[in-house]
């Protein structure tokens, strides 16, 4: 029985894992990237209060949901990336000996087993008041960051290393070294890593210490598990040895080894296979059971105390004196350099949907996506931004939109990304080496896909200085990630000037605002790294509405991607 969990398990890891993979530049397939993110029900609730809408593809986590009437949490024990990591990760930790307490069972902790129904209360008043705390509880946010920031960064890099000394180790393989893997770099993912350690030691308490006492979402499949079609059986021969007791992996059954917990019960069936009386059967409900069937029991004063400090949170964080401010108040006191991807609707929608995944970020093509700390403040953390001096937004790509599960990036077709204002380039003369040095140097204009930068005579200077057109930049971060200037670039992207649409077209809104963003095409020379055709962007541009993406453009050579 364990077996079929482990099968089931498997197959349901590596389809987790292979979209993962699959959400990469260029997207190649309609295929649903996201669709185990659309599972959580954390993700699915909180994003429907937020938003106060619903979006109807997250129906999907309400099967979840009731899934648990008939077959209890076997979510929990057979779908769930988040439990099969665990499983894996406490597996490495700990020798199996050390994972079987003589003294385990559903009595052990019953206070601590209120934890995770009181943070789903916490979660759910946090949501209510406009503050999405998804991506710090809900699993698939979890285990989507953890190994999409953390593991494939380390998989690519170790995959680069060992190709490298493969070059130099087997001489008459000379054509490994023309083989380059790109390698990912992100922030905060040591704190992630570490986090994902914490919930696998946890295990030396009890194994899926995280999904019997802390996951909201596996407290919210247990309100509909109490008695599921689907259930644990013990008949008349069993002896109380306490066999099945000692080996539950949620501790769902009490010391008297007949009454299980149904509502912590994964279905892992591990009781039904080491009972030394197979007294124990797990088969549709055919008769009323004669043992009792206990529940969690939540006191009040749990209750309100979760539903204040859901409230309160949410309270602290939106009087926040950095908080995004709604239309038609005063803006938030925000850095100029936080530029979010393109696509990304006004910031205060954009933080209550946002769940932090990851999965735009894994997806960049040049991986300028990168997760930020308290820059947005705390409800800001994790969001993703991006960072021009490590690379550039590439222009012929829009995936981030196309994976993202909540619409927190909204999904555009080429030519309407293309029209997105993200930030406008400025000139620090300062650092400038032309403007400061009187040195020559072309690099920004010569690398800038939308000719937003000329150089004209100045008085008093040799050589001609660099000019910002604003109405002709996007704000791709180009200048400023080829920019030879040490330390902080010459020239940089700020928010200024930044257009961000719930809904509409951003190629009437760039009409409307008189922008002049066109692709001039270097593919002669290849100088500006990611350039395409302009001839068929324009093309789409002045005939809007109609399929101007149906060729997918290629990126030039000396660009590679994993």
């Amino acid at each position: 029985m364990i077996r079929f969990q482990r099968i089931i398990q498997a197959i349901s890891f590596g389809a987790f894992i292979f979209l993962l993979l699959w959400a990469a530049y260029p997207k190649t397939s309609e295929a649903p990237l996201n669709f185990f993110l659309k599972l959580d029900p954390i993700i699915a609730v909180t994003t429907l209060i937020v938003s106060r809408e619903l979006q109807y593809g997250f129906l999907i986590a309400l099967v979840v949901i009731l899934s648990g009437l008939v077959v209890g949490r076997a979510f929990c024990g057979y779908v769930c990336p988040m439990g099969t990591t665990i499983d894996l990760l406490q597996r490495v930790i700990y020798p199996k000996s050390t994972l079987k307490n003589p003294r385990s069972g559903y009595d052990i902790h019953p206070n601590l087993r209120r934890t995770k129904f009181y943070m789903l209360i916490l979660v759910t008043c946090a949501a209510t008041a406009g503050l999405s705390l998804a991506f710090l509880v809900a699993p698939m946010s979890l285990i989507t960051r953890f190994y999409g920031l953390v593991v494939h960064p380390i998989i690519l890099s170790m995959s680069d290393l060992g190709l490298e000394l493969a070059s130099h180790l087997y001489g008459h393989f000379p054509e490994l070294a023309y083989v380059q893997i790109s390698r990912r770099i992100f922030a905060t993912n040591f704190w992630v890593a570490g986090f994902m350690i914490l919930i696998s030691a946890l295990a030396i308490k009890g194994p899926r210490f995280w999904c019997s006492y802390l996951c909201p979402a596996g407290a919210m499949i247990a309100l509909f598990s109490k008695r599921p079609v689907f259930r644990r059986m013990v008949g008349s021969s069993c002896t109380s040895c306490g066999k099945c007791v000692r080996n539950c992996s949620t501790t769902a059954i009490r010391e008297n080894p007949q009454e299980t917990v149904h509502s912590e019960c994964l279905l892992c069936r591990k009781c039904q296979t080491i009972c030394p009386e197979t007294a124990i059967s797990f088969n549709p409900l055919r008769r009323t059971e004669a043992s009792t069937c206990p529940t969690t029991d939540l006191t009040r004063r749990g209750m309100l105390l979760s539903a204040l400090s859901g409230l309160g949170t949410a309270a602290l964080v939106k009087t926040g004196w950095n908080q995004p401010r709604l239309t038609g108040q005063e803006r938030a006191v925000t850095p100029a350099d936080l530029i979010r991807p393109p696509g990304a609707i006004p910031e205060p929608e954009f933080l209550r949907l946002c769940v932090r995944c990851g999965l735009c970020m894994k997806a960049c093509a040049t991986n300028t996506l990168q997760p930020i700390w308290f820059k947005a403040g705390f409800e800001g953390l994790f969001s993703p931004a991006l960072v021009p001096r490590l690379a550039a937004c590439a222009t012929n790509c829009s995936i981030c939109g196309s994976v993202c599960p909540t619409s927190a990036i909204r999904e555009l077709p080429l030519d309407e990304k293309l029209q997105v204002k993200i930030g406008t380039a400025w000139i620090d003369r300062q650092s400038c080496l032309v403007w400061n040095q009187d040195k020559k140097c072309l690099v920004c204009d010569e690398v800038c896909p939308y000719n937003a930068i000329t150089f004209q005579p100045a008085e008093g200077r040799r050589n001609a200085v660099p000019f910002v057109h604003a109405n002709r930049c996007t704000g791709c971060g180009w200048c400023e990630n080829k920019c030879p200037v040490e330390g902080w670039a010459a020239i940089r992207i700020a928010v200024v000037g930044e257009v961000r649409l719930a809904s509409g077209s951003y190629i009437e809104k760039a009409k409307e605002y008189g922008f002049q963003f066109r692709i001039i095409d270097k593919t002669s020379d290849r100088v500006a790294p990611d350039t395409i055709d302009s001839s068929e962007i324009a093309e789409g541009i002045e005939n809007h509405g109609q399929d101007a993406t149906s060729k997918k453009p290629k990126l030039p050579s000396g660009i590679t991607f994993e």
